[in-house]
C-alpha cells in the first residue's frame, strides 16, 4: 500500500475516465511514533507510598546489585522477592541499559510467575509494573515480554478485583499493543477486547480510564494489516462514549483511535460515520490542546478520503467552516493536515469542489503555496490540481481570479518530480479553462510575468521523463509561436497498467511502448 501512493495521487490529478473512487488520496506519511510509555517520575513517586515506611524499598531501588537480585527473586521469602521485584522495576525505568541486563539474567519468566500471585497482590502489582517497564522498551525487549508468557496472564489481570492491577494490566498491553499489528493481533486473538471494555465505567477513576483509553487506541493501531473489523465493532460503542468525556486526555486518547479507524477502507471510514461522532469530531476543530486539536483534523481528514457520500457527510457537519481558520494556523502540522485534507474534498464531486470555494477556503490554500514549508506547499498543490482536474471550467477560473499563478509558477523550481508533474498538469488545465472564457493569452502572459515560460522551458531539459514531456507539449501549445502543437490531453498524466502515461502524440507513444513513465 505505501509503495502504491504516489501512484494514486497521480490517478488523482486527472479524472477523465475514472471513478471518484480513485481520485482519492490515503494519507502517505501519516505515521506518528510509536505510541508506548512508561511511568513518569510523578507517578513513580504516587507508587512508592505502597512501598514499606522505613525506606528499605528506596535503599534497594538503588543499591540491589544484578547478581543479588536474581538470588532474592528466586528466594523462597516472599519479603525478599518483593523487594527484588522493586529494586528490578527501578532498574528498567527511564530507558536504563540495565533492561537488557534483567532480560538476560532470565527474571522475565519469574516476574510473570508472580503476576499470578493473587494472595501477594503488592507482589503482583510491582510485577505488572515491571512488565509494563520492559515492554515499553525495544522490540526485542517487548518480544521478550511476550515470549515469557505474560499476555494471556496480563488479560486475565484486567478482570481483577483491585483496580491498580487493572490498571497496570491494561498499561502493559497497551504497550505490547503498540508495538506493531503482529503483537496487536497476538493480543487481541488473547482475548483483551471484552474486559478491556467492560472497564470502560462511570465509576472507573480518571487516571485509571485515560490508561484504558490510550491502551484502546493501541489497539485500534497499526496497518498492515488493520485490526479486523469485528473488533472494531465491538470498541466501537465504547470509543463513541469516550469521545463525549469531559477530560481531554481521555478525549485526545480516543480520538486518535478514530484516526487510527479512518486510516483503513470505506467500510471502517462508514463504521465511525455510522457511529454518529462525526458531528462531535467536527467541534473539536476548535480545540485549543494542540495534541487535541491535530488527532481531530486528521480523524476528519481520514473521513472524507472516502466515498463521496462520506465526504458529504463531513460537509454537511460543517467541517468547511473551521478549516478556513485552521488553514491560517501558525503551526505548520496542522496547515499540511489541512491542505491535505482540502485536496481529498476537491477530488469529489464538483458540487463538492463548490462548497470549498464558498467556504472561501480557496485564498488560504493559495497562500499555503506561498509558505517556507515544502509540506505545506505540496499538500496545497495536491488541493489546487484536484480542483482544477475535477471542477467546472469556472470553478478552475476561480483560481486564477484568487491569484494562483505566481505561487504555481514560483513551485516549478522545486526538486521533486512528481510534484512538478502536477504542477505543469494543473497549468494545463487552467489555461484549457481560460480557453473557454476567452482568457487564454490573458493567462498565458500572467505565467509569463511570473517567470513561468522560463521555467517551463527549462524543464524541457529535465532528466524525468514525464516533466520533459509535461513541459514540451505546454510550450508547444500555448507558447510557441504556432500555438497549437499538442492536444491539452497530451498534458495530463493518465494511470495505466504499467505506469503513467500521457495522450496521443508520438512522443507519448514512445514513453508507452517502453513502459511508460513509472515514479
Amino acid at each position: 500500500m505505501p509503495g502504491s501512493r504516489d501512484n494514486e495521487r497521480i490517478k488523482a490529478f486527472k479524472n477523465k475516465g475514472k471513478d471518484q473512487e480513485e481520485m482519492r488520496r490515503r494519507r502517505n506519511d501519516m505515521q506518528v511514533e510509536l505510541r508506548k510509555a512508561k511511568r513518569e517520575e510523578q507517578m513513580l513517586k504516587r507508587r512508592n507510598i505502597a512501598a514499606p515506611s522505613d525506606g528499605s524499598a528506596a535503599a534497594v531501588q538503588t543499591d540491589m546489585a544484578i547478581p543479588e537480585l536474581v538470588q532474592n527473586i528466586h528466594s523462597t521469602e516472599p519479603h525478599l522477592r518483593l523487594m527484588a521485584t522493586i529494586a528490578a522495576r527501578s532498574l528498567v525505568t527511564d530507558q536504563s541499559p540495565l533492561v537488557d541486563e534483567v532480560i538476560a539474567a532470565g527474571l522475565l519468566p519469574k516476574f510473570v510467575e508472580f503476576l499470578n500471585c493473587d494472595d501477594h497482590p503488592e507482589l503482583q502489582f510491582e510485577a505488572a509494573w515491571t512488565i509494563t517497564n520492559v515492554a515499553s522498551g525495544t522490540r526485542q525487549q517487548t518480544q521478550a515480554v511476550v515470549q515469557a508468557g505474560a499476555v494471556p496472564i496480563l488479560v486475565k489481570l484486567l478482570t481483577s478485583q483491585d483496580p491498580r492491577l487493572c490498571e497496570q494490566a491494561a498499561w502493559a498491553l497497551g504497550n505490547i499493543s503498540g508495538d506493531g499489528p503482529e503483537l496487536r493481533d497476538f493480543v487481541i486473538r488473547n482475548g483483551i477486547v471484552p474486559p478491556l471494555i467492560s472497564l470502560i465505567r462511570p465509576d472507573t477513576p480518571l487516571e485509571h480510564l485515560r490508561t484504558l483509553a490510550w491502551c484502546l487506541a493501541n489497539v485500534c493501531r497499526h496497518r498492515n494489516p488493520v485490526p479486523p473489523m469485528e473488533v472494531i465493532a465491538q470498541v466501537m460503542p465504547a470509543m463513541s462514549q469516550l469521545l463525549y468525556h469531559t477530560d481531554k486526555h481521555v478525549v485526545a486518547e480516543i480520538t486518535w483511535a478514530f484516526v487510527y479507524v479512518t486510516d483503513g477502507n470505506d467500510e471502517r471510514i462508514e463504521a465511525v460515520v455510522k457511529a454518529g461522532v462525526l458531528a462531535r469530531l467536527v467541534v473539536m476543530l476548535t480545540a485549543s490542546d494542540p495534541s487535541l486539536l491535530i488527532a481531530a483534523v486528521r480523524a476528519v481528514g481520514n473521513i472524507v478520503s472516502g466515498t463521496d457520500t462520506q465526504t458529504q457527510a463531513v460537509i454537511d457537519a460543517g467541517a468547511l467552516n473551521y478549516f478556513v481558520t485552521l488553514a491560517m494556523s501558525d503551526d505548520k502540522k496542522i496547515q499540511k493536515e489541512v491542505a491535505w485534507t482540502i485536496s481529498n474534498i476537491t477530488a469529489g464531486t464538483q458540487p463538492q469542489i463548490q462548497c470549498v470555494i464558498d467556504a472561501g477556503l480557496v485564498p488560504p490554500l493559495i497562500g499555503m503555496l506561498e509558505r517556507i514549508d515544502y509540506k505545506v506547499q505540496r499538500e496545497a498543490a495536491w488541493a489546487v490540481t484536484n480542483l482544477t482536474a475535477g471542477g467546472t471550467k469556472a470553478q478552475t477560473m476561480t483560481l486564477v481570479n484568487n491569484g494562483v499563478i505566481r505561487p504555481f509558477c514560483n513551485l516549478l523550481s522545486i526538486q521533486d518530480a512528481k510534484v512538478i508533474v502536477v504542477l505543469l498538469g494543473g497549468l494545463g488545465q487552467i489555461l484549457e479553462a481560460a480557453q473557454t472564457f476567452n482568457r487564454v493569452e490573458e493567462v498565458a502572459l500572467m505565467i509569463e510575468e511570473a517567470g513561468g515560460v522560463d521555467r517551463i522551458e527549462e524543464l524541457q531539459d529535465h532528466p524525468n521523463k514525464a516533466v520533459a514531456h509535461v513541459a514540451f507539449h505546454l510550450i508547444c501549445r500555448y507558447f510557441s509561436e504556432g500555438d497549437g502543437g499538442a492536444d491539452t490531453a497530451t498534458l495530463n498524466p493518465e494511470a495505466g497498467d504499467t505506469g503513467f502515461h500521457f495522450g496521443g502524440g508520438a512522443a507519448a507513444s514512445n514513453m508507452s511502448n517502453a513502459g511508460g513513465i513509472d515514479f
